[in-house]
């Protein structure tokens, strides 16, 4: 194994509260600071068509005009939303480009394109690896390429992300021992061409794992290792992504198991300075996984939400659109009479009736974040444990989850 770069000061976290496992602290890269635990909106930064339609996009549409604040929705400052962003090299095939297109797409990085000249949020682009492995095949076939670990990083690079991290090989519930093992194998040889590939790279890299408990996670790490040798991995990446949960998004107690254990896994391998993301995880989840160590947190549930009529309360509560008063809602887009009138189906196409209430639900995504955020900053756990009680905690299906946490993670009720 040659010798590999270690990563430059192009990124840095500080744990700056600690509340039981949960951390509150500061994610820098080239510059730019984000709170954590932190929530990265996925979005896909492009829309189908031409060159000069790829601002479109349905739903995406009108939320990237939310993002850059465009008069066609009244203006409005919403940029403290956006300040940390998902997206992925797969969604590219979102609207199934061709090479002409795909060509056009990868020309320029995002932020340097004339339409998202007023963003300057840091980019988080994933490698794409659980979509092109859900569609069978890792062929990039929608705009013919092929996708390997190299191309993968070449497309991450001309998007310009802040934040990268290998390609990798999720599992699935249905794989066997055998299947999981070439996965893993797969996944780890990748992240060594990814680290050779991205030694001068000026921003972040995260390592992606895989696994639903200690066992599966402490094997897949395992393979990671053989194929780096005596190398320190915690001196080559900058955060670990944990993937594969998904299709377990509905299923609490595996998500906790797979934190939790995460978690301990990394504290045993010093890696325990690194930001844990969780990949595709959001919503009601996202309160006992962050009491349970994680820091960043990616998911489109607050547009799923939407293009479904669902309308965010809180993290756990959505109400049908056509049910909502929004009188009791002050958030931004609550409090704009154009938008509600929108929400209310008065305007004439469908993306601006549902781009509203995606930007609300984000909103809702965020403050929810945010008050996690400071009650991890008060002494000790108790501030975190009544949020829990005062939320999550209250809904059956998921009281005993909640409990679970406290006890393991926060210490205890007592």
């Amino acid at each position: 194994m040659p010798q590999l770069k270690q990563t430059d000061q192009t990124a840095s976290f500080q744990v700056t509260a600690t509340a039981g496992d949960a951390r509150a602290g500061t994610l820098t890269i080239n510059g730019q600071s984000l709170d954590t635990p932190t929530f990265f909106p996925v979005l896909s930064f492009y829309g189908g068509g031409t060159k000069s339609s790829v601002f479109g996009g349905g739903v995406h549409r009108t939320i990237k005009e939310f993002m850059l604040g465009k008069e066609v929705i009244g203006g409005g400052t919403y940029d403290e939303y956006f300040r940390g962003t998902m997206t992925s090299v797969a969604s590219l095939t979102d609207y199934g480009i061709n090479r002409e297109r795909f060509d056009d797409y990868v020309s320029d990085k995002i932020k340097e394109r004339e339409t998202f000249s007023g963003y300057n949020g840091l980019i988080f682009v994933d490698s794409g690896g659980y979509k092109f492995l859900h569609n069978d095949g890792l062929d990039g076939s929608d705009f013919e390429i092929e996708i390997d670990q190299r191309e993968a990083f070449r497309i991450q690079k001309q998007l310009g992300g802040d934040i990268i991290v290998n390609l990798d090989r999720p599992i699935a519930p249905s794989d066997t021992f055998d299947e999981r093992q070439q996965k893993a194998e797969r996944t780890a040889e990748n992240a060594v061409e990814f680290a050779r590939l991205t030694q001068t790279y000026p921003g972040a890299r995260y390592l992606t794992v895989h696994g639903y408990n200690y066992s599966m996670l402490d094997r897949f790490f395992d393979h990671v290792q053989s194929q780096f040798g005596n190398i320190d991995i915690s001196t080559l990446f900058d955060g670990i992504a944990l993937g594969s949960l998904v299709p377990k998004k509905d299923d609490k107690a595996v998500l906790i198991t797979a934190v939790m254990d995460c978690v301990e896994i990394m504290e045993e391998r010093g890696l325990a300075d690194l930001p844990l993301h969780v990949l595709g995880i959001g919503s009601g989840s996202i309160p006992l996984l962050v009491a349970a160590g994680a820091d960043t947190f990616d998911s489109t549930t607050y547009l799923q939400n939407a293009i479904n009529e669902k309308y965010a309360v809180s993290l756990t509560e959505h109400i049908p659109l056509d049910a909502v008063d929004f009188t009791q809602c002050d958030c931004a887009v609550c409090s704009d009479p154009m938008l509600v009138s929108w929400m209310q189906g008065n305007t004439e196409y469908q993306k601006d009736v549902l781009g509203p209430v995606a930007m609300h639900n984000l909103i809702i995504h965020r403050q929810e974040v945010q008050e996690l955020r400071q009650r991890i900053k008060q002494h000790g756990t108790d501030p975190l444990i009544d949020y829990l009680d005062e939320t999550v905690g209250r809904r059956d299906p998921i009281r005993k989850q909640t409990h679970r946490v406290v006890n393991q993670s926060l210490g205890g009720y007592f």
